[in-house]
């Protein structure tokens, strides 16, 4: 770390033209462009504040009481001084020579792009986070560790049917406490986004290896169907009967499952689900549903980004079911897409696992310290 002192670049030049009588506003917001300004050395870094951790453009100390001198000079105006920022700063780097604005516009840009890709790598690293963590609450689950081979990787663990169960949760010593994984999603119209026309939800319980799907139509918009931009798939439920009811009740009867969720977990705990968790959650708020306390949440879309080392990826549900080999038929219906949502949830989480006792097995790095390094 540099001993010099620093300004911000962006509170130097707002606290200049803030100061400045209004008829001459204009022309030093155009003298900040003009090579008088930006052209001179030892006057422009750049740097991280390790507060706000954002990579940020400063002015040394010495720089901005030069530039208020010329200021004070060419339009006769007693301009305040300014004091150094508060800081800290690290890895702070002087600017390149920049004769031109386009240097200097370039400068700035590049700062700009090291936000961005500081921004990807921590969504990166709070994805692999999520990842990692539901990989750790599957791996233990007491219907996983009862099985011959806990961790094993082969196999569908998803039911071919509505509802069925594959072993018992009395064996194995689990050290996760058996809970319910629910994966949700929601339909609205195309025509009027507010208008909610399905929603499907699929429940794992990870005790019993119970696996159990619901879809609910909307009675009050049964007039209306999807059929232009998205496909309209209301009827084509696969994974047992469709309800109509009116919407308070079908988000009464998901508020149900959520806190028989809750209350299932010795410590309160249940997971949901969704492919683009951000949509589904704002759909289930407007539909009056509170989440009861202890809920954990998995964003299938954020962890095939982790899986895909992307932070921008945002695959949509049909193409990482096919990229992952499940087979999905009438996507559309919500019903169906909770229920592929929460396929997905366990296959993903399945090939980190093998990927990581691979890794283990090539490096001898402990699975559990691999959290630290996924930045």
């Amino acid at each position: 770390m540099l001993s010099t002192s620093f300004l911000l670049l962006d509170t130097a030049t707002y606290e200049w033209r803030k100061d400045s009588p209004g008829d001459i506003s204009k022309e030093i917001k155009e003298f900040f462009t003009t090579a008088t300004f930006f052209d001179r050395p030892n006057v422009f870094y750049r740097g991280l504040d390790d507060t706000t951790k954002k990579w940020v453009a400063l002015m040394s100390m010495a720089g901005v009481e030069e530039t208020r001198e010329m200021l004070c000079q060419k339009w006769n105006h007693s301009f305040p001084h300014l004091y150094a920022s508060k800081g800290p700063f690290s890895q702070v780097q002087a600017a390149p020579k920049m004769p031109v604005l386009k240097a200097y516009s370039q400068f700035l840009k590049d700062i700009e792009k090291l936000n961005k890709i500081r921004k990807a790598k921590a969504k990166l690293h709070q994805f692999n986070k999520d990842f990692n963590h539901a990989a750790e609450l599957y791996r233990h689950s007491p219907a996983i560790r009862a099985k011959d081979g806990s961790t094993s990787t082969s196999g569908d663990a998803s039911a071919s049917t509505t509802e069925s169960s594959s072993s018992s949760s009395g064996s194995g010593s689990p050290s996760v406490p058996a809970m319910w994984f629910v994966s949700v999603d929601i339909e609205s119209y195309e025509m009027d986004h507010s208008k909610i026309l399905e929603i499907g939800w699929s429940i794992w319980d990870s005790g019993l290896n119970v696996f159990q799907d619901k879809h609910y139509a909307v009675q009050e918009y049964r007039h209306l169907k999807n059929g232009r931009w998205v496909a309209d798939r209301r009827d084509r439920f696969m994974f047992g009967e469709t309800l109509w009811a009116p919407l308070k009740e079908c988000a009464m009867t998901f508020q149900d499952d959520l806190e028989k969720a809750a209350r299932y977990n010795d410590q309160g705990q249940y997971a949901l689900i969704a492919h683009d968790m951000g949509s589904d959650e704002k759909y289930l708020r407007q539909m009056g549903v509170k989440f009861p306390k202890g809920m954990i949440q998995f964003d299938t879309k954020d962890m095939n980004a982790a899986r895909a080392n992307s932070a921008h990826d945002s695959t949509k549900l049909e193409t990482v079911l096919d990229q992952m080999d499940i087979e999905n038929y009438c996507l559309h219906n919500a019903g169906n897409d909770a229920h592929y949502t929460l396929e997905l949830f366990l296959a993903l989480i399945r090939d980190r696992i093998a990927n990581q006792e691979v890794s283990n097995e090539d490096s001898s790095i402990p699975v559990e310290k691999l959290n630290d390094l996924m930045i």
